[in-house]
């Protein structure tokens, strides 16, 4: 709920100066429930969903509102992680990624390419053809 209570306190602030801009960081895992990933995923798609919904009323008023999905970054915590993180990327490339995407005023941020792209076709398939693929992922 941390994100939920930031966007409460800010939305009012910015809408009254009708201006502003405000970025979420979610994650690739959001787009779909993967094995192993229950509490996480979905806290990233509720993140998802929220800011979907938020985008159109938030432009009536000037604020811009970005969405960052990144997929794995190489950084002390994944260094801990015992599972395969496929494409993962250094912490410099995900800077440049989000620096360049805030540039601008595109919804959405997400990285790596390569696997965003896979997670936004595994959104896309059926529930048999996607629990039959997911099923592979469990040990």
């Amino acid at each position: 709920m941390g994100a939920v209570h930031g966007l409460e306190a800010i939305i009012p602030r910015l809408i009254a100066r009708k201006a502003g801009r405000i970025t979420v960081v979610a994650s690739l895992a959001g787009y779909r429930g993967l094995p192993t990933a229950a509490a996480y995923g979905a806290t990233k798609a509720a993140l998802i969903n929220m800011c979907e919904a938020l985008r159109p009323e938030l432009d009536k008023h000037g604020v811009v509102l970005q969405l960052i999905n990144p997929g794995f970054v190489k950084t002390p915590l994944t260094d801990k992680n015992d599972f395969s993180m496929p494409f993962l990327m250094p912490v410099e490339d995900a800077v440049e990624a989000i620096m360049r995407g805030l540039s601008g005023r595109t919804f959405e941020i997400a990285f790596p390419g390569r696997f965003a792209f896979l997670m936004k076709i595994l959104r896309s398939l059926p529930y048999r053809l996607f629990f039959a693929l997911t099923a592979r992922l469990i040990k």
